[in-house]
């Protein structure tokens, strides 16, 4: 049952956002104040019962309209509404349920609908200032936002620490490979990935491999049959679970992704490696995070999906040594607690 009088968070389909409007709610969670996560089913399912949530709400299968919308929030009755997501979906729907305080992004027309607000699109930096700037004018009663480890739900965790004992996990260290993309232009190469699976094991360390549906399966079977030892678990289980993973790695291994930004915000120690996209705007944002490029390419932040050379230089071509020697800096500080 999701109370009344709670601060609902609109979450959008892709996890590395939601990640980054998560870690921008940080005021509301160090207040104590209770958060609902509205938004497509398989990325609030990341958030119900974390700490901080008192509830998830997930869209139907087919998009709610906006009338919907307005009775859904309108039967909850919540306090606020933060609505960082760049649509005008959620903003329409508070205004019409005569949500108190809405506050997000104020593109489109939207600071017409929201009681705080300031321009997204409009600004250069890294996409966490600027969600942080909308909730500091939405609530300029809390504090500063601070580094909250996220964790997942107690149930997930525990799913987690079961699979771990049966899989041999929990007789040693392991490192994450979160070889999830949703474009294939940010995909690390595969050469890359079993040369440095291979180091990885040659230390002792085992290795589990995560991702979501589509081609992430393919890339992790490929590691597989290159790698047998590798524990591969691509679209097997839910986000809250990967977090549990990640939670209890050593360190993890990323390119840009939903699974970086949330390796990230658990405070796990984090290598990731970009090219076609922009660190200044998108980089996980963590205690532990190392951003690696392919320094001096003409092409790198080309932000397209698929990459027009045939040898996709910025995600094949970095030195897998250095890879492994910034895993190695983060393996020689003490690892985080398992969940």
């Amino acid at each position: 049952m999701i109370p009344a009088g709670a601060h609902w968070i609109r979450m959008p389909r892709f996890v590395g956002d939601a990640i980054l409007m998560h870690q921008a709610a940080a005021p509301l969670l160090a207040a104590g104040l209770p958060l609902v996560a509205w938004g497509p089913a398989a990325t609030v399912e990341l958030f119900e019962g974390a700490q901080g949530y008192v509830g998830a709400c997930a869209d139907p299968a087919k998009k709610a309209g906006l009338l919907e919308g307005a009775r859904l929030l309108r039967a909850h009755r919540p306090a606020s509404i933060l609505a960082l997501a760049k649509s005008l979906r959620a903003p329409v729907a508070a205004f019409a349920a005569r949500v108190p305080r809405r506050v997000g992004c104020g593109d489109g027309g939207a600071s017409l609908l929201l009681t705080a607000s300031l321009n997204y699109w409009g600004r250069d930096d890294h996409s966490l200032e600027r969600y942080r700037d909308i909730v500091r004018l939405g609530y300029p009663e809390l504090g500063p936002p601070a580094f909250l480890p996220f964790r997942p739900r107690p149930e997930s965790a525990e799913a987690v620490a079961a699979a771990r004992g049966a899989n041999g996990f929990d007789r040693g260290p392991y490192l994450a490979f979160a070889i999830g993309a949703a474009a294939g232009a940010k995909r690390l190469g595969l050469e890359l990935l079993v040369d440095l699976a291979q180091r990885a094991l040659a230390r002792g360390f085992g290795i589990v491999v995560l991702g979501g549906p589509g081609d992430d399966v393919l890339w992790g079977g490929r590691l597989q049959e290159r790698v047998p030892e590798v524990l591969n678990l691509t679209a097997q289980i839910p986000w809250s679970q990967s977090a549990a993973w990640l939670v209890g790695a050593s360190a993890v291994l990323a390119n840009d992704s939903g699974l970086a930004h949330l390796a990230a915000a658990c405070g796990v120690p984090l290598v990731t490696v970009f090219g076609p996209t922009i660190p200044r705007h998108t980089a996980p944002r963590g205690p532990k995070v190392t951003v690696i490029r392919k320094e001096g390419l003409a092409c790198l932040e080309c932000q397209q999906w698929h990459c027009p050379l045939p040898d996709h230089p910025c995600m094949t071509q970095v030195p897998a040594e250095t890879i492994w020697t910034a895993l190695e800096a983060h393996l020689a500080t003490p690892a985080p607690e398992a969940p």
